[in-house]
């Protein structure tokens, strides 16, 4: 009794290693199958935006400029982070990151910096949007004027380049381990609060402001609107 329940029990156990292995390498499969189609699907979307924002009527638009280049940063983002990740499945391409202290730190950079500076570009897009609610009169249109978007850009780069110093920073070749973070505390604290945190707030302000703006503007035409009804119903009355 006791050696079937032993046999029943290797058994078991062989039943649910087999389950673990055809799982990972399912999970293997569908991840680089998944980096393939994130890959195409980016390509495709950034000729889109190429031909959308390219057109005589959108190519002097800032709105467009901003919404260009962070679609650049993105295919940027996907050629140098996730396309050397899928066609190197060895892991050879890797391998030289994880010995050699600056390719370890440039890789990390490259990581953080490419989605931050598509996300602050999306922010300036949103700010561009916000100064649309406002007068021609305002200083806020001059954000709107098209030899502001060259400085605008340049000082988006410039602050999603010291948004993104802390993972070169942290990281560094870890004997025995390879290119891993020095204080993995400090790293994700970072991380979340600058990525998680301070960029969807800001969003989510600018947003919050300009639905405001429109909706103070919305007021006002209703109320000149109710004006002007009065005026001409006390005009018409007095015929």
């Amino acid at each position: 009794m006791s050696l079937n329940n032993e046999t029943q029990t290797l058994n078991n156990t062989s039943s649910v290693n087999t389950i673990t292995v055809f799982l990972n390498l399912a999970q293997q499969k569908f991840a680089t199958q998944l980096s393939l189609v994130i890959i195409i699907l980016g390509l495709i979307g950034f000729l889109g935006n190429i031909f959308t924002f390219l057109q005589p009527t959108l190519r002097k638009n800032s709105f467009c400029i901003y919404t260009l280049c962070g679609s650049l940063s993105d295919v940027i983002n996907i050629l140098a982070n996730l396309m050397p990740s899928y066609v190197n499945s060895a892991g050879t391409i890797l391998d030289g990151m994880n010995s050699v202290r600056f390719l370890c730190k440039l890789k990390l950079f490259a990581l953080v910096f490419l989605p931050q500076l598509s996300m602050n570009l999306l922010i300036m897009s949103l700010i561009d949007r916000y100064a649309c609610t406002y007068g021609p009169t305002s200083q806020m249109c001059r954000l709107l004027q098209l030899r502001m978007v060259p400085w605008l850009v340049g000082i988006t780069v410039a602050i999603s380049f010291v948004e993104s110093l802390f993972p070169p920073i942290l990281y560094d070749i870890v004997p025995g381990v390879g290119c891993s973070a020095t204080n993995s505390l400090i790293y994700s604290i970072f991380y979340i609060l600058i990525q998680g945190i301070i960029t969807p707030l800001v969003m989510l302000i600018i947003v919050l402001l300009t639905y405001r703006r429109f909706k103070q503007s919305r007021q006002r035409v209703v109320s000149v609107f109710v004006i002007l009804c009065h005026w001409l119903k006390k005009i018409f009355a007095s015929f």
